[in-house]
């Protein structure tokens, strides 16, 4: 029997401008009873879920259907104790593939994946290029940069009908649902 292990991706290691550094690895594969743990550790950034054909942009806002995890901004410094956001994988969404993204750098290829299928047409290297095409600098849809020009501040409290990102719930398919549990904002 296999043991459920820890998965770390550190998050903020981008210190040379190349958004693809901003999650070490981008790329993991983790087994049913692993935990995804995202460890911020410099600077302010996300790890939230989206979708491969937009990848800068929540998952839940472009298909309802999908709850998906999301830190919301974490500005850490390095030599403090940092931030983290587990995901856990089990039976229900072992076999799904969670694609994910930082708002400041998703338009410079700070993405990254959780069980990609290598066979498929959807890689990491096709979502880091969309990520750059759709939303880079150098694009011209005004409507997906947007989502690289979020405030590096948290937004407001809302009042929003719709949970917050600590009230979120993570959808582990039709047979329910389980908390996120995340760590606080601010350390």
């Amino acid at each position: 029997m296999a043991t459920a292990e820890d998965i770390v991706i550190t998050v903020g290691g981008n210190t040379t401008g190349n958004g693809s550094t901003t999650f070490v690895p981008q790329r993991v594969a983790a087994a049913p009873g692993d935990v995804v743990v995202f460890n911020f550790t410099n600077g302010n950034h996300t790890a939230t879920q989206s979708t491969f054909s937009n990848p800068c942009i929540p998952a839940h806002e472009t298909n309802v259907t999908i709850n998906g995890f999301n830190s919301d901004f974490r500005n850490t410094q390095p030599g403090t104790s940092g931030s983290i956001l587990t995901v856990p994988i089990n039976e229900q969404n072992a076999n799904d593939t969670f694609w994910f993204f930082d708002y400041n750098t998703c338009g410079e290829g700070g993405v990254g994946v959780i069980n990609d299928n290598e066979s498929s047409n959807e890689t990491l290297a096709g979502f880091s290029r969309n990520a750059i095409r759709l939303n880079g600098t150098n694009s011209s849809n005004t409507t997906s940069t947007s989502y690289l020009t979020r405030p590096t501040t948290p937004p407001p409290p809302s009042t929003s009908p719709h949970k917050s990102a600590a009230n979120r719930v993570f959808t582990v398919g039709a047979v329910g649902a389980i908390p996120l549990f995340i760590a606080s904002l601010f350390v």
